[in-house]
């Protein structure tokens, strides 16, 4: 207030009149649904290191123990962990992921209070297939992978990441992979190796270490960055290696890969969600729109009870507009100028009488995405015989006249 005021006196301001910024969500915060050794039932937990999970949550041989730490090996932040374990020492049950029975909010049902998830994944579910009694056929996980996804899309502020079943071969996993039409999942195939000391575990699932690596590629890039062709950290091999063909094969079914490139490591080759609407196939366009649809919503909330004038609708336009100016410049959104790649429009023809009077207020906002560039064509041209002194006289001869 200093800056503002230089004389003593009393100031009086209307917070209406004030200009307040919109600003970005925090993305790549992770909900991991899974049965911990201890911790809190059912109650989301942030956890911004392994070490504080392990404190709260224990460790143990688990793949949600080791999804965590590949998280946070790969440049995860922050991570919610939530113990879906039923009370009792029960084995786990589809409805413990899911949470629709019994009056308290357990599974995603109790993930749904949490605001700042933006990720969602449950490499722990793999954990109990053929081994809980809740786990014996693979209808059981396909009801809360596919749980996972309408969570994903009733929220409509977050997307998950599926994996493969326990000894899927690439066939398998791409079949699997029909079950499912969303642009709010992604589906990634094979397991991975990871070493504990100097042992060589058991294949894990690998959405822990790719959510950890896509949590990273927002904080140095943004979530336009496509996220793919980016190494992960902490692995030994994958289980089953895709030869080209075989990932040609992927990439049309929209299954994304993990290859071990020799010299490169092992990276992400793929970005697509498993949707068949082709405004929505690559996963960091979808995360591009949950990104401007969350953070507009957050800001906005002051909007409410404010008269529903033209004073207002000008706020909110040069808010949004500066908002997504920024991306723009960062490379979010496609065009030469900001009209090329995104408007906004608030006024009384998105606002006519018949709205207020029943009190909504609409901006409409049109964005340009950007979109990977997945096919790099280089064009070679090979001459079918040697060129002569004669040939290279000729173009010469040519210019000249």
């Amino acid at each position: 207030m200093s800056s503002l005021y230089k004389s003593p006196g009393v100031h009086i301001e209307s917070a209406g009149d004030r200009y307040i910024p919109l600003e970005r969500v925090e993305t790549g915060v992770t909900a991991f649904l899974g049965v911990t050794n201890k911790g809190p039932n059912n109650e989301p937990t942030r956890v911004g290191s392994y070490e504080q999970y392990a404190k709260v949550f224990g460790e143990g041989d688990s793949f949600m123990t080791s999804a965590l730490r590949g998280f946070f090996d790969n440049g995860g932040k922050s991570a919610y962990v939530l113990n879906v374990a039923p009370e009792g020492g029960l084995d786990p049950t589809p409805d413990d992921f899911i949470g629709l029975q019994g009056n308290i909010p357990r599974g995603l049902q109790a993930l749904e209070r949490v605001d700042d998830v933006d990720i969602v994944i449950a490499p722990d579910l793999m954990t109990h297939y053929k081994k809980s009694v809740g786990f014996q056929e693979p209808s059981h996980i396909l009801a809360v992978q596919r749980a996972i996804i309408e969570h994903c899309e009733k929220m409509h502020d977050r997307f998950c990441l599926l994996d493969a079943l326990p000894g899927h071969n690439l066939q398998e996993a791409v079949e699997w992979r029909g079950h499912f039409d969303s642009s709010h999942a992604a589906f990634y195939f094979p397991w991975i190796k990871v070493r504990k000391g100097e042992e060589v575990l058991a294949p894990i699932p690998p959405s822990g270490h790719i959510a950890g690596s896509i949590a990273r590629a927002d904080g140095i890039e943004g979530v336009h960055r496509a996220p793919a062709n980016q190494p992960i950290q902490g692995l030994v091999d994958v289980a089953q290696r895709v030869r080209k063909r075989d990932r040609d094969y992927c990439f049309d079914h929209r299954v994304n890969t993990l290859i071990a490139f020799p010299g490169r490591g092992i990276r992400i080759w793929g970005a697509r969600t498993l949707s068949s609407d082709p405004s929505f196939v690559q996963i960091n366009v979808r995360r591009l729109y949950i990104l401007i649809r969350k953070s507009i919503e957050k800001y906005a909330q002051w909007v409410v009870f404010e008269p529903n004038e033209p004073s207002l609708w000008k706020k909110l336009v040069r808010s949004c507009d500066d908002f997504l100016g920024d991306l723009w410049r960062e490379g979010a959104l496609v065009g030469g100028a900001k009209a090329e790649a995104f408007y906004v429009k608030c006024d009384d023809e998105t606002n006519p009488p018949e709205a207020r009077d029943v009190g909504e207020l609409i901006v409409e906002i049109g964005i340009s995405p950007v979109k990977p560039a997945e096919y790099i064509i280089v064009r070679i041209h090979q001459f079918t015989r040697e060129r002569t002194d004669a040939d290279k006289e000729e173009p010469a001869a040519a210019a000249a006249g």
